[in-house]
């Protein structure tokens, strides 16, 4: 069954929190992916890969793919049922989309349509942590497949603990296309679902390192089914409809009230001078 279908109104949402004319841009780079196919300068997949607890899949470059406009992120046990050693010897494999640079405080925003099914997550994410060899420090948004009228928002700082919050979303993410954002600032975070702001947070101890720009989906461990239940082995899909990135934006500096004032100063200044002279002659 093809996904519910608004991507021209999700598409404009998202155009539309690129920078307004007018405004400058901090160092880095905003993009919008359509992903109409992999762009294998921005993108890589990952591949023969066990990303350890919570989840239970290898990660394999063949169970993504891009048709009808959209990206596809697949969960499924092929070839794992068969051929264990070819999936990092897990019972099942998915897709998983990383870039191949790291980005900085921005908005993040993925047009999605989530995963469904017991045991199965669906991830957008900023990551850095032990799979690339540093402290995990991430913010995310993720949809439990067991009950995909909530959203969880987390963050993690610098290897030091988990924060999670849940947000009820008054629909089904995995039965259409939504928009999905988060805004990181220096000691502030906002998530954002189809344009309105869901929840928000101000610390000192929120995440600093850059990271990867992520979207996936798998399949929780035994050990974790009291919490994402038990992944039965039925093949899922998630949808990723476009993914974007927006550097911070300040405007472009007005004059400030100093600068005024010495501009007025001085042609006050040269029209007393004028008329002095005036009055000489």
């Amino acid at each position: 069954m093809r996904p519910y279908q608004h991507p021209f109104k999700l598409k404009c949402l998202v155009l539309a929190l690129l920078p307004a004319a007018g405004l400058a841009q901090a160092a880095g780079t905003s993009f919008v992916d359509d992903l109409a196919g992999l762009d294998a300068s921005r993108w890589s997949s990952s591949t023969g890969v066990y990303a350890g607890e919570p989840l239970s899949n290898a990660w394999r470059a063949d169970h993504f793919a891009f048709a009808g406009g959209l990206m596809e992120l697949r969960l499924n046990t092929s070839p794992c049922a068969w051929a264990s050693e070819q999936c990092s010897g897990q019972a099942s494999a998915a897709g998983q989309l990383r870039s191949t640079d790291t980005y900085g405080m921005g908005r993040y925003t993925a047009v999605l349509q989530a995963a469904s099914g017991q045991g199965v997550v669906t991830d957008f994410m900023k990551y850095t942590g032990p799979v690339v060899g540093t402290p995990t420090d991430l913010v995310g948004m993720h949809i439990q497949g067991q009950d995909p009228t909530r959203l969880q928002v987390s963050y993690f700082l610098s290897g030091v603990g988990a924060q999670y919050h849940t947000v009820n979303l008054g629909f089904d993410a995995s039965a259409g296309l939504h928009s999905y954002a988060f805004d990181w600032s220096a000691g502030s975070l906002r998530w954002y679902v189809d344009g309105g702001e869901v929840f928000s947070m101000a610390s000192a101890s929120l995440p600093t390192a850059d990271g990867y720009i992520v979207s996936d989906v798998w399949a929780a461990s035994p050990s974790t089914a009291p919490l994402f239940g038990t992944y039965a082995n039925t093949a899922t899909k998630a949808y990723f409809d476009s993914i974007s990135y927006q550097v911070p934006v300040t405007p472009v500096p007005e004059p400030t009230t100093a600068l005024m004032m010495a501009a007025g100063a001085g042609l006050v200044g040269w029209r007393r001078r004028r008329e002095a002279q005036r009055a000489v002659r």
